[in-house]
């Protein structure tokens, strides 16, 4: 199978594109972040144009698995994030092939920041669109870092191991009792590898691990497996939003709306794939690479 994946360069677009290059003939899309996966093709395509699906005719995949997403807007930027979410949505459809499209969990929130709106619609946009699809939506998707690609946004995970590894002092937003459900990335992979095995018919499925943790318990594992012991110290939240109005690698209103709990039921996509994702205590040392 031919596959397209866009968004590669990012964390999971780079992990699922080296995953689906073991039994498909995968083509890399990126755009403002060089990128080199070992034994895979990739093409620097700007998917917010409308000349990008002249790029993209030319490949002729089978199926495309939609990973490409902009959450924060550069500085300058006369478009907002969404709505250079719905561009490249529609660039990608237009291709007229079937899509895997790799959504959030984000979309359950009670808090309905523009990112979760975004998502909404982008779901909404794609089950109206007449093609073959799924949905895969991540819960805290974690994995070990790459070898031969450093995506642009550190992902949030290394980030943590790096603050417990090197401070005595980790700071957590708010009080920590959030719950996550932390996916490993090949986990996530091989679950829409699986979707895409047997065929793309409308199934949604979000994708959690085995066990669901507090941010404090996820935090307090990591360590103990380090064995570190630093001190835990909460930040409020509002703080913390208002610290990220003021740097370039956050959202504020994911901040706001860090405390929603993320309660993933496995089971489902056990029953569906097959797959039995690892629990976070299995797959965390990974992490420590």
């Amino acid at each position: 199978m031919k596959v397209l994946v866009t968004g590669a360069s990012s964390f999971l677009g780079a992990h699922f594109a080296l995953e689906a290059a073991r039994d498909h003939d995968v083509i890399a899309t990126y755009y403002s972040t060089n990128l080199q996966l070992p034994r895979i093709p990739s093409i620097r395509v700007d998917l917010c144009s409308s000349r990008a699906q002249l790029q993209l005719r030319k490949i002729n995949v089978d199926v495309v698995v939609h990973l490409a997403c902009k959450i924060k807007s550069k500085k300058g930027s006369k478009e907002s994030p969404e709505d250079q979410n719905t561009a490249m949505l529609e660039q990608v459809l237009a291709l007229g092939k079937p899509i895997l499209y790799a959504s959030s969990t984000a979309v359950h929130w009670t808090k309905e920041t523009p990112y979760v709106l975004s998502r909404r619609r982008d779901e909404e946009r794609i089950r109206s669109c007449g093609l073959p699809y799924g949905f895969l939506r991540p819960s805290a998707p974690y994995g070990p870092k790459l070898i031969s690609h450093t995506p642009k946004h550190k992902e949030s995970f290394h980030t943590l191991v790096d603050m417990i590894r090197y401070s005595p002092i980790v700071p957590m937003i708010s009080d920590g009792q959030y719950k996550r459900t932390p996916i490993h990335v090949r986990d996530f992979a091989q679950i829409g590898l699986s979707m895409l095995d047997m065929g793309l018919d409308g199934l949604e499925l979000d994708a959690g691990g085995a066990s669901i943790l507090s941010m404090r318990e996820i935090i307090e594992m990591i360590a103990q497996r380090m064995g570190k012991s630093p001190r835990i110290v909460s930040i409020p939240k509002r703080v913390c939003t208002w610290l990220a109005y003021r740097t370039k690698n956050f959202e504020p209103s994911l901040i706001d709306a860090i405390d929603q709990d993320e309660y993933i039921d496995a089971q489902p996509l056990v029953f569906e794939t097959g797959i039995q994702p690892r629990s976070f205590a299995q797959g965390v040392s990974d992490l420590l690479r």
